[in-house]
């Protein structure tokens, strides 16, 4: 009898093992990323409380919101700094009262602006902005012109 509860604590703590090794798989599912931070003036003054969305051509967007001083810095999800890397569609409108950051997986898409905007369509609604993204330190700076 001795042998089998010897075998069966042994089948216990494999499949328990086993079981652990799947666990927390949240970090594998997500792509590699480039850490991307900047500035953002318009015609040269930095503009601050905008967001900075890059897009990738597929999976989820990234967002940062810029400071007093127009600088930003990108998070892919919640607490997670980066952005997907390669070619990035990037998008620089006013703040909405949406939180981006609260989408999850490659089913968000790139956030929509409703209300007037100071800045001109061809930076957010019909953007002309792109980056391409590498790994490592990436540095993004957009001067704007009103015009």
């Amino acid at each position: 009898m001795k042998l089998k509860t010897e075998s069966l604590w042994t089948i216990t703590l494999l499949a328990l093992s086993f079981s652990l090794a799947g666990c927390g798989g949240g970090v594998d599912d997500q792509p590699e990323l480039g850490q991307v931070k900047g500035t953002v003036t318009m015609d040269g003054s930095p503009l601050a409380g905008v967001s900075v969305t890059f897009s990738p051509d597929s999976g989820r967007p990234a967002t940062g919101k810029t400071d007093v001083a127009g600088t930003y810095e990108l998070i892919y999800i919640r607490n997670t700094p980066g952005c997907k890397l390669g070619h990035n569609t990037v998008m620089i409108s006013n703040s909405g009262e949406e939180d981006e950051m609260e989408m999850e997986g490659d089913d968000a898409v790139m956030p929509t602006t409703t209300e007037e905007n100071e800045i001109p369509a061809k930076y957010n609604s019909k953007t002309t902005l792109e980056a391409d993204v590498q790994p490592g330190e990436n540095t993004f700076n957009f001067d704007l012109k009103k015009k």
